[in-house]
């Protein structure tokens, strides 16, 4: 008997032609199931009553493509290309072997046989053309902000992030600031202490971070992450780079930094994030990197905005949305906050409310824009027992009456279980058969 090779896509091919041929569906029901055109799935249908489930697989199944370049070709083009060709590319491989013995390969073809053999070497892609961007005019219109994880303590300390604020118009640090990783926290966290000192920038120029960008499923770019809403409410705009090179600026200054403030650190001995972050703020390190390094802008001034009218602790959180239950309780982190009997809004059982988590952990709970007055509540969690608490735990009649029994931990995770002695006028004893219900009720 021939064995007959199928695909997990024929075989749900299959079934969609059973009922197909049991009546359950028609043709045009078929065709959509397949993805097919009806005409196609007539002609498949036909080949299935004739043949059978044979009548399902490609009619070139096991066969070689009828494309495939001919065996004595390739190996003649071989010869050619180690004696009398030496040195030709696939392209002039190609024209000449169509030119002068009639033989019509792709330049592909040939390229992926040439490397095969070693008788061509990849070359790397051309690069591609990036065209100059000019610099914002004014400082703060555009302010490049990226993460540099580094050893930056050199085994003094664990390994960290520096994010650096430099402005795109005059390559000035605007601000430096240590955190353990590139995360919302941190982030959040250094751009809130740069809006204090400078102000609102017009627009922050990042990369697409999971920070600053929601890359799964979002193709319209509709969905936005917390950064980028508080960055809304600020009316301060978020400009992606396409590329490591298109915030060139940030990129080099990174570099910079790994070099020069590496080793100033260093001098100043410090090991961790809090000694770092409070050399950046004492020392003059900045202010000698900008003397050196920074340039004028083509016009004079700061496009920096006031932050007045804004509460930036009440903005820089974020936010999640919450169904309140019956008990007028919601969860949140395993967290259960029970919101109070008097609120200055209305709230029922189903209400949506938003739970607000800010810098310092503390939480807020608000319904259309008024805050709402909550308790957090203590709830028991049930203690699971571990099998030697169990053991300990377990109520036995009679310990004189049972044995205790020391078995191996790679067996049973029991140090020492106590199993009950059977009586002396258990069944058991007497050689007959009992149930599960008459071992339970014996014992002891």
């Amino acid at each position: 008997m021939d064995k007959l090779i199928m695909s997990n896509k024929e075989r749900e091919q299959i079934k969609v032609f059973e009922q197909l041929a049991k009546g359950q569906i028609g043709v045009k029901a078929a065709a959509q199931m397949l993805n097919w055109t009806q005409k196609w799935t007539k002609e498949k249908l036909a080949r299935y009553m004739t043949e059978g489930d044979a009548g399902i697989v490609h009619k070139n199944r096991g066969r070689p493509s009828p494309k495939k370049w001919n065996i004595k070709e390739r190996a003649l083009t071989i010869d050619l290309l180690k004696s009398e060709w030496r040195g030709f590319g696939p392209t002039f491989t190609a024209e000449k072997l169509q030119e002068l013995n009639g033989i019509k390969v792709s330049e592909e073809t040939i390229r992926q046989m040439m490397i095969q053999e070693h008788l061509w070497i990849p070359g790397k892609k051309n690069r591609q053309y990036r065209k100059m961007r000019e610099r914002k005019s004014l400082l703060g219109i555009l302010v490049q902000l990226d993460g540099s994880p580094h050893d930056w303590f050199e085994g003094r300390g664990l390994k960290c992030t520096l994010l650096v604020f430099i402005d795109d118009a005059t390559s000035k640090i605007l601000w430096l600031e240590f955190v353990e990783s590139e995360s919302f926290a941190g982030v959040a966290n250094a751009a809130k202490n740069y809006i204090q000192k400078h102000g609102r920038p017009i627009a922050f120029y990042v990369d697409y971070g999971s920070v600053f960008s929601v890359n799964l499923n979002n193709p319209d770019r509709e969905k936005i992450t917390q950064f980028e809403r508080i960055m809304a409410i600020l009316g301060i705009e978020i400009k992606h780079a396409s590329s490591p090179q298109a915030k060139g600026r940030v990129e080099r200054c990174n570099q910079t930094m790994q070099d020069r403030l590496v080793k100033e650190m260093r001098l100043a001995s410090v090991s961790s994030i809090e000694q770092a972050n409070e050399f950046l703020q004492n020392s003059k390190f900045i202010e000698n990197h900008n003397a050196r390094f920074a340039i004028k802008p083509a016009q004079e001034g700061d496009a920096h905005r006031s932050t007045d009218g804004y509460n930036l602790y009440q903005v820089f959180c974020t936010q999640e949305e919450r169904v309140v239950t019956n008990d007028y309780t919601v969860r949140y982190k395993r967290k259960v906050l029970q919101l109070a009997r008097q609120q200055l809004a209305i709230v029922r059982p189903k209400h949506r409310i938003i739970i607000s988590e800010h810098l310092d952990k503390k939480l807020t709970l608000s319904i259309r824009n008024i805050p709402l007055n909550f308790s957090e509540i203590y709830v028991r969690q049930p203690k699971k027992l571990t099998p030697v608490e169990y053991v300990q735990n377990e109520r036995i009649p009679n310990q004189k009456d049972c044995i205790t029994i020391k078995t191996s931990s790679a067996v049973t995770s029991y140090k020492n279980r106590a199993y009950r002695k059977p009586a002396a006028n258990h069944p058991w004893r007497n050689g007959s058969k009992i149930s599960t219900t008459s071992i339970i009720d014996g014992g002891c």
